[in-house]
C-alpha cells in the first residue's frame, strides 16, 4: 500500500499566488542564477588551462634542458646540418677556413670540453646571417663575412653565437618546440623516445626564433667573451647597428626581409649595447687587422675562381645543389645563432 503526502490546499493556494506577483523576479533571479554558474565554470576551466600552460612550461623551460644529455647536441646538430645542407652550398675552401679559424681562436682558447666541440662552417649564400646548431655546429654566410667591414665585426657575431651555445638557447628552443609530449617522455623517463622525437624536430632550429631575453642574455655573455679575449666588442655594436640603419634604408634589398622579421627588440638591444659601449673603461684592444684581410683576399679569391651565387640564394632556396663538407673544428659548444635585427 502507498501513501501520497498532499500539500494542504490553503499552503497551494499561497505559494501560486506568491509566484504570481513575483514571477518577473523569479525569473531574474533564475536567469541570474544560471550567467553566474556559467561563469564560475568558465573560471574554473580557464584556471585549469592555465596551470595546464605554466606547468607545461615549466617542465619543459626549466627541466628539459637539465635532462637533455650533453651528448646529445651533437646527433639533434648533425640532423638539423643534414637538412641545412640539402638546400645550401658550404664551402670547402682550406684558405677561407683557415683565416676563420684565425678570427676565431682568440675566443676559443681555453675552451676546452671534451665532449663537443665547435665546427665553424661556411656557406656560399649571400644572406647576411649565420646559424649554430647543437653539438657546436656554427655555420655562417658568405654573405655575412662579405658584409662585415672589420675583424671585431665577425668576432662580434662569433661571440653572439658561441653565447647562444653556453647557455643552451638552442635546446631550450627545441625543448619547448616540442611541449607537452616532450613532457610526457620526461616524466614516463622514456629516454630513448624522447631523444628520437628531439631529432625529428632538429630542423626546427633552423626557423625557430628566439625570445628577448635569450638575445639579451647572448649579447651580455657574448660581451664579456670579447673582452676576456682581448678584442673590441665595439665590433658587435657597430655590426648590429650598420645592418639596421641598411634595413630602415634599403628595405628588403639583399635578401635581408626575411632577417629582419626574425629578430626581437633590435631597438631596445642596440640602445643597450650602444649605453654599455659608451660607459665602458677605455683599454687597449688587440688588432686582428691582418686576419680579417686574409679573409676577405682568400673570399675574393675562391669566387673569382667560380661562377657567381645569385644575390637572392640563401639555405631556404639552394635546393640540389652540390655541398662540399669543409669544416674547422674546435673545443666546445651547444646552441643556435645569429639574425639580422628587425
Amino acid at each position: 500500500m502507498s501513501h501520497h503526502s498532499r500539500v494542504p490546499p490553503e499552503v497551494d493556494r499561497a505559494v501560486r499566488a506568491f509566484i504570481r506577483r513575483h514571477k518577473h523576479g523569479l525569473r531574474w533571479g533564475l536567469l541570474m542564477t544560471l550567467l553566474l554558474g556559467l561563469a564560475l565554470a568558465g573560471a574554473i576551466l580557464w584556471g585549469l588551462f592555465r596551470g595546464v600552460v605554466h606547468l607545461k612550461d615549466w617542465v619543459v623551460g626549466q627541466a628539459s634542458v637539465v635532462q637533455i644529455p650533453l651528448a646529445w647536441g651533437r646527433p639533434l646538430g648533425e640532423a638539423a646540418l643534414a637538412q641545412m645542407r640539402a638546400q645550401a652550398t658550404f664551402l670547402d675552401d682550406p684558405a677561407i677556413l683557415e683565416a676563420l679559424r684565425q678570427l676565431a681562436a682568440p675566443l676559443l682558447l681555453g675552451r676546452t670540453n671534451a665532449t663537443d666541440r665547435f665546427t665553424l662552417l661556411v656557406t656560399a649564400s649571400r644572406q647576411v646571417n649565420a646559424a649554430a646548431l647543437p653539438g657546436g655546429f656554427i655555420v655562417l654566410h658568405r654573405g655575412l663575412l662579405e658584409r662585415a667591414r672589420s675583424a671585431e665585426e665577425v668576432q662580434g657575431v662569433l661571440a653572439h653565437e658561441m653565447a647562444h651555445i653556453l647557455k643552451r638557447h638552442g635546446m631550450l628552443q627545441l625543448a619547448q618546440h616540442a611541449g607537452l609530449g616532450l613532457v610526457v617522455q620526461q616524466l614516463q623517463g622514456n629516454e630513448s623516445r624522447l631523444r628520437d622525437a628531439l631529432i625529428r624536430d632538429s630542423g626546427q632550429l633552423l626557423t625557430l626564433k628566439f625570445s628577448r631575453d635569450h638575445e639579451r642574455a647572448a649579447d651580455d655573455l657574448g660581451w664579456e667573451l670579447l673582452e676576456q679575449a682581448g678584442i673590441d666588442p665595439g665590433g658587435m655594436v657597430s655590426f648590429f647597428a650598420s645592418l639596421k640603419a641598411e634595413a630602415e634604408v634599403q628595405g628588403s634589398a639583399r635578401g635581408t626581409a626575411t632577417l629582419l622579421s626574425t629578430h626581437p627588440a633590435p631597438q631596445e638591444r642596440l640602445d643597450r649595447l650602444q649605453l654599455r659601449l659608451a660607459t665602458m673603461s677605455p683599454r687597449e684592444f688587440k688588432s686582428f687587422a691582418g686576419e680579417f684581410g686574409a679573409l676577405q683576399e682568400a673570399l675574393q679569391s675562391a669566387f673569382a675562381r667560380r661562377p657567381q651565387t645569385s644575390s637572392a640564394s640563401s639555405f631556404e632556396n639552394l635546393r640540389g645543389a652540390t655541398r662540399p663538407t669543409g669544416s674547422i673544428r674546435c673545443p666546445t659548444g651547444i646552441g643556435v645563432g645569429w639574425r639580422q635585427p628587425a
